[in-house]
C-alpha cells in the first residue's frame, strides 16, 4: 500500500452521469434538509499561507511538525480530505476565498497584487462581509490581503478612494495588504498606515513578531465585540503569516517556544507558526464563552513546499507537484471544520469541496439566501457539516482549479509522488521552457489536465493513482471521459455561474 493511501484510506469512485450541463451543479433535491441552528454561529476562518496538506500529523501520520490544535480541532470536528484550494497561488485564491467566486471571474486571471491599485474585485462583486451585514454579523480581517485595492497612506489623511477594507465591507481590519514579503511593510488599521511610512517601510517594522500583534488585534476584536456587540454574531478572516518566506519565526509566541521547536528548517517553524496561532484563538474563545456557538475552519491558500524531503518531513504528503502547479500537491489542501456540539465530532468527510466554498456556507448558516449575482462557484457545506450524509450523495460533482501563471499542464516543479527532495528552481531552465497556464476540472476522483484553452493534456484516477504517476488520456476506452471533462471545462468557463441557484 502506498504512503498516500494510508493519508486518504479508500473513497468512493464518483458515478458519472451524462448529459451533465455543468458538473458544478449542487443536487440538493437529493440532499437532507439541514435544521439550521436557532442561533447564527460566529464563524473564524483561521486562513494560513502554504501549508501543505501534509503539514499536520491528523493529515500525514509521518509529519514531524508538532500540530496538537489542528489535531484537536480534527478530532472534535470534520477532516476533510479531498478539499482544494481553485488556484496553486495565493493572490487568486484569496479573491475567491472573499466572494465565492472563481479567480477567473475577478479583474485578473492571475489575481490582483500591489496596493493602491484597483483590487481584483471588479465593480458589483460583494465580499463575505457585505453578504453578512443583513443577518448583523460584525466581521474582521487579520493578516495578509494580497489582492489589491488601494490604502490612506497616513493617519489623517484624506484618501484618494475608499480605502479597500472598508469598500470590501469590513468593520474592522488589521492588515498587511500585500503579505510580510512584499512592499509596503507595514500594518494598515482599516486602510490607513498605522506607524510613519518611509521608503514603503515603516519604523521598526519585525517580520518575526507579525504573527504576535495579528493575534493580539484579533483578541481586542473579540474583547470589544464582547462589550459592545454580544448581542451580535461576528465572522472573523484571520490570515496567518506563516509559512510563507521570508521564513523568521519569533523565539516564543502566545507563551510557546518557536524558533527551533521543529528541529528541522525555520520554514517548518514557520507551519507550527499557524498550528500555535490556532491554538492561541480557540483558547480565546473558551475564555470568552464564545467557542461552543463558533464555527472554526482552519485551510491555507494553496499546497505545500516540500523542501524538507531530505529531513524525512514532506509538505505535500507524498503527493506530486507542489505551490504554483496543477498537480495535487499544489492545490490539495487541510480543510478542518469544528462547531461543538453541532458539527459530528472526529468524523472524516471524503467528499470532494473548494476552500471558497465557506462562502456559501457562511451565508446558509446566517439564513441568507445567496443573490443571483454572487457567489458564483461556492456551494454550501452545511448539509455535510450538520447532518453527515453518504458520500454517494455529493454536494459537489466536479471543481476547477488553476495554475500559477506560466507553470504549463505538465510541469510539476519536480516534485514527484514520494519522490526525492525537490531540486532548486533554476532560472535558466525555466526560461527555456514554454511559458502557459494549466487548468484541471474534476469529475469525482477523475481529474483531467488542460492547457488554458481547454485542450487536453492528462487525464489521473485519483482514487487509485493519487501520485499522479499514471497518464491514462491516451487510453482508448477513456476517450468518451475526456470528451465529456473537456465540455463540462469549456462550459464552466463560458458560465455566469457554475454552481445552482
Amino acid at each position: 500500500m502506498s504512503d498516500i493511501k494510508q493519508y486518504t484510506g479508500k473513497r468512493i469512485v464518483a458515478v458519472t452521469l451524462a448529459g451533465i450541463v455543468i458538473a458544478a451543479l449542487v443536487f440538493w433535491a437529493v440532499m437532507p434538509q439541514v435544521e439550521k441552528p436557532e442561533l447564527r454561529p460566529n464563524i473564524l476562518v483561521v486562513f494560513t499561507d502554504d501549508v501543505g496538506w501534509g503539514d499536520a500529523g491528523c493529515y500525514n501520520p509521518n509529519s514531524k511538525i508538532p500540530t496538537p490544535n489542528i489535531d484537536l480541532l480534527a478530532a472534535e470536528g470534520m477532516r476533510f480530505t479531498h478539499a482544494h484550494t481553485p488556484a496553486a497561488l495565493c493572490a487568486p485564491t484569496r479573491y475567491a476565498m472573499l466572494t465565492g467566486n472563481y479567480p477567473w471571474r475577478g479583474r485578473l486571471l492571475g489575481g490582483t497584487w500591489g496596493y493602491n491599485k484597483p483590487s481584483q474585485l471588479i465593480p458589483g462583486q460583494k465580499t463575505v462581509a457585505q453578504l453578512l451585514k443583513p443577518a448583523g454579523y460584525r466581521s474582521a480581517m487579520f493578516g495578509k490581503a494580497g489582492i489589491g485595492g488601494y490604502w490612506g497612506m497616513k493617519p489623517g489623511q484624506e484618501p484618494e478612494h475608499t480605502p479597500a477594507p472598508i469598500e470590501w465591507g469590513f468593520d474592522y481590519s488589521y492588515l498587511i495588504p500585500c503579505g510580510h514579503q512584499s512592499l509596503p511593510y507595514a500594518f494598515f488599521e482599516n486602510g490607513v498606515v498605522t506607524t510613519e511610512l518611509v521608503n514603503d517601510s515603516a519604523p521598526g517594522w519585525n517580520v518575526s513578531q507579525i504573527g504576535g500583534v495579528l493575534l493580539e488585534k484579533a483578541i481586542a476584536f473579540l474583547d470589544d465585540h464582547q462589550k459592545y456587540y454580544a448581542d451580535r454574531p461576528f465572522y472573523i478572516h484571520f490570515c496567518t503569516d506563516g509559512a510563507h518566506s521570508p521564513y523568521v519565526p519569533a523565539k516564543t509566541l502566545a507563551g510557546k517556544p518557536l524558533k527551533g521547536a521543529t528541529g528541522m528548517t525555520k520554514h517548518t517553524d514557520m507551519v507550527y507558526e499557524t498550528d500555535i496561532l490556532l491554538g492561541a484563538l480557540l483558547e480565546a474563545l473558551e475564555k470568552r464563552d464564545l467557542r461552543k456557538n463558533t464555527l472554526v475552519i482552519y485551510t491555507s491558500d494553496n499546497g505545500g513546499l516540500p523542501k524538507e524531503r531530505h529531513l524525512g518531513h514532506d509538505a505535500v504528503a507524498g503527493l506530486r507537484g507542489q505551490k504554483k502547479y496543477i498537480y495535487e500537491g499544489g492545490n490539495r489542501v487541510m480543510f478542518v471544520a469544528s462547531w461543538p456540539q453541532k458539527v459530528p465530532a472526529g468524523t472524516v468527510c471524503h467528499q470532494m469541496v473548494g476552500v471558497h466554498d465557506v462562502v456559501a456556507t457562511a451565508l446558509d448558516l446566517a439564513g441568507i439566501e445567496v443573490p443571483e449575482d454572487q457567489v458564483l462557484d461556492a456551494v454550501s457545506l452545511a448539509p455535510l457539516l450538520l447532518c453527515p450524509v453518504d458520500d454517494t450523495a455529493k454536494v459537489r460533482r466536479t471543481i476547477l482549479v488553476q495554475s500559477s501563471g506560466g507553470q504549463g499542464p505538465f510541469a510539476d516543479g519536480g516534485a514527484k509522488a514520494n519522490g526525492p527532495p525537490v531540486p532548486k528552481w533554476n532560472n535558466k531552465i525555466a526560461k527555456k521552457k514554454k511559458k502557459e497556464w494549466a487548468f484541471a476540472v474534476y469529475d469525482g476522483d477523475w481529474k483531467l489536465i488542460l492547457h488554458k484553452n481547454g485542450r487536453p493534456a492528462a487525464l489521473f484516477n485519483l482514487d487509485e493513482d493519487l501520485g499522479e504517476e499514471h497518464d491514462l488520456i491516451e487510453k482508448p476506452d477513456q476517450k468518451k471521459r475526456v470528451n465529456r471533462m473537456t465540455r463540462t471545462f469549456k462550459k464552466i468557463r463560458t458560465s455566469s455561474h457554475s454552481t445552482a441557484r
